[in-house]
C-alpha cells in the first residue's frame, strides 16, 4: 500500500481509509541556515525521512507532504531565512487537520524535525482539543527520550555531546551525509559553538544564534559520517515507536 499522500490519487486515499489507514503523520520542517556546509532545507529533508520511516513501522498510517517553513526567527540575520510565527504555524496545522477529518482521519501525529516548532505545536494541540474533539492527536511532552539514544550512539563512536551539537553539528551532518550526500559540502565544515549545549539555550532564545555562533553551527560537523547518520535516524524512529503508544492522545475517550 502506498503511504505518501503526495503520490496517491484521491481514489487511492479513499480506499486506504476504507481499509483502515486513518492515521496521518504530518512532518514539519524548516527553511533556515545550517552552517556553510548544509542546505537550508536540512530539517525538511530530515522530517520527510523520519516520517516515511515511521510510517513503515505503523500499520494504517499515511504521510502528509512536509510543511517546509517553520518557526525559525532565532536564525534572523542569516540569508535565506523563511519563518512563520507560532500563531501562523499553529493555524496551518489546525486548518490541515480540519480537512483531514473531513476525509476520514482519526489520528494525527505531527512530527517535527525542528525544535523551534515546539510552541506552535503546543498551540495547535490546544486548539485541536477544543475544535476537533473527535480527532486523536499525539504531541510529545519532551523529545529527551529521542535525544538519549543519539547521545549513546555518539558516545560509542567517541563523539562528545559538544561535537554532536544542536544545530548543523556532527549529528545533523551525519544524517544529511546519509540522506543527501550530494548536498553536503564537507570542505566548508568547521566547528561552531562547542560549549555546553544545555547552558546556551536560554541565551539562544534571547538573542538568536548569530551572536553566539557567527557561522551558524552549534557543534562540530567535521567527524560526521554517513553510516553514523543512518544509525541516528534508525534510533530516532525506534524512539518514536516507543514513545507514541505511551503518550496520551486527545480525546482520551477514544482509547477506552
Amino acid at each position: 500500500m502506498r503511504q505518501l499522500l503526495s503520490e496517491m490519487t484521491w481514489p487511492d486515499v479513499a480506499q486506504a481509509v476504507a481499509n483502515g489507514a486513518t492515521t496521518v503523520i504530518l512532518p514539519l520542517g524548516a527553511t533556515e541556515q545550517h552552517g556553510p556546509h548544509l542546505p537550508l532545507g536540512t530539517d525538511t529533508f530530515r522530517a520527510a525521512a523520519l516520517a516515511k520511516r515511521l510510517a513503515a513501522q505503523l500499520p494504517g498510517s499515511l504521510v502528509a507532504p512536509v510543511l517546509p517553513i517553520g518557526c525559525s526567527d532565532e536564525h534572523t540575520g542569516f540569508p535565506g531565512l523563511f519563518s512563520l510565527s507560532s500563531e501562523t504555524l499553529a493555524a496551518v496545522i489546525v486548518d490541515c487537520a480540519q480537512r483531514m477529518v473531513g476525509w476520514g482521519v482519526h489520528q494525527l501525529i505531527p512530527l517535527s524535525a525542528h525544535g523551534g516548532n515546539e510552541q506552535a505545536l503546543a498551540l495547535a494541540g490546544e486548539r485541536l482539543r477544543q475544535q476537533l474533539p473527535q480527532l486523536c492527536v499525539w504531541l510529545p511532552a519532551t523529545l529527551t527520550q529521542v535525544a538519549a539514544p543519539l547521545l549513546a550512539i555518539a558516545e560509542e563512536d567517541a563523539i562528545s555531546p559538544e561535537m554532536l551539537g544542536l544545530h548543523a553539528g556532527e549529528g545533523e551532518t551525519s544524517e544529511m551525509l546519509y540522506l543527501h550526500p550530494e548536498l553536503v559540502r564537507m570542505e566548508y565544515a568547521v566547528p561552531g559553538h562547542t560549549g555546553d549545549m544545555v547552558e546556551i539555550l536560554p541565551r539562544l532564545r534571547e538573542v538568536g544564534l548569530r551572536p553566539l555562533a557567527p557561522n551558524g553551527i552549534l557543534g562540530d560537523p567535521r567527524p560526521a559520517r554517513a553510516a553514523r547518520g543512518e544509525r541516528y535516524l534508525l534510533a530516532e524512529v525506534e524512539s518514536y515507536q516507543e514513545i507514541i503508544p505511551k503518550t496520551p492522545l486527545w480525546p482520551t475517550a477514544r482509547q477506552s
